[in-house]
């Protein structure tokens, strides 16, 4: 049976790294330019806290397949 590319991580894989990318590469941009402490620390936070979201969704990508197929699933069977 083929396999879904999501439930491969091929697509999830590319969205988070590239995401990632983009995110350090702007937060380095902004963090080259600024020189107020208090806002370096909301960024860095910021960062951090935007990093957890992406590896939040590229770990939990399969688990939501598999729930939506159990979704579907229990749908079907109800009489």
């Amino acid at each position: 049976m083929a396999h879904l590319l999501e439930v491969r991580w091929l697509w999830r894989r590319i969205f988070t790294y590239a995401a990632t990318a983009l995110n350090s590469a702007g937060i380095a941009s902004v963090i080259w330019r600024l020189s107020d402490a208090g806002a370096l620390k909301w960024i860095g936070l910021a960062l951090v806290g935007a990093n957890v979201a992406l590896a939040t969704l590229y770990l939990a990508g399969a688990t939501v397949t598999d729930w939506a197929k159990l979704a579907a699933a229990a749908r079907k069977a109800e009489p």
